[in-house]
């Protein structure tokens, strides 16, 4: 549940984030931050729903080493990733949700003779954030590969989720890799990640479901009770 949970949540907070200027264009992007009263609260629930998507992630990892079968490794691997991705994602939440939003607040309501100095400290967070989007970005990236590598040559589940995820995981390291280089923008590279790795938490939700439901009926037979999913 938490791996559709978590896209859900972030398409949530997304519809409401205020996108009408262009990203690069600092000052005017700067003012429409500071004209945003919900900016903190949109960018919580951000946090909050990659968080639940890693829940996701850290359950398929149970679920996949339960067994003791298959590519365990990479499954490690994968949880490795989860974890460094969350706090990479965390620090990005932190420097755009709140240090980012004190600053341009500030620098709004800023004396004429400060404007500029104010200005530079909210540039130097916004350059923070591209940091930040471009390495977690990557780590999200290779936590999809080692994850769909894993499903593909476990057999637990069928292999097209997991060639999914891998896709996912390229085009997130695309991404991030171009960041450093152009800054925040919408690349094919980002819309083609965010499109795959929706579809894959909602398929991988409906086989981990699946599986539970089979492993509850299994143990039920076996003890001659009920069969009850």
């Amino acid at each position: 549940m938490a791996l559709p949970l978590g896209v859900i949540l972030l398409l949530a907070a997304t519809a409401a984030h205020p996108s009408r200027e262009n990203p690069m264009n600092h000052e005017a992007v700067f003012r429409e931050y500071a004209l945003t009263d919900g900016w903190i609260a949109i960018h919580f629930i951000q946090w909050v729903a990659a968080l639940a998507f890693f829940g996701g992630l850290v359950a398929l990892h149970s679920a996949m080493t339960a067994q003791r079968e298959g590519p365990t490794a990479l499954a490690r691997f994968g949880l490795i990733g989860v974890i460094l991705t969350a706090a990479a994602i965390t620090m990005l939440q932190a420097v755009d949700g709140i240090g980012l939003k004190w600053a341009v607040d500030t620098w709004v309501d800023a004396p004429a003779d400060q404007e500029q100095s104010i200005l530079s400290a909210a540039m130097a967070l916004r350059w923070t954030e591209y940091a930040l989007q471009s390495y977690s970005n990557i780590l999200l990236g290779l936590t999809l590969i080692f994850f769909g590598l894993a499903i593909v040559l476990s057999g637990a589940y069928y292999r097209w989720p997991g060639w999914l995820a891998a896709a996912a995981g390229v085009s997130w390291i695309i991404h991030g890799l171009m960041v450093p280089y152009v800054g925040l923008f919408d690349s094919p590279a980002r819309g083609a990640a965010l499109v795959l790795t929706a579809g894959w938490a909602f398929v991988m939700a409906v086989l981990m479901w699946r599986s539970v439901s089979r492993g509850h009926a299994a143990r039920a037979a076996a003890s001659g009770g009920p069969v009850s999913a």
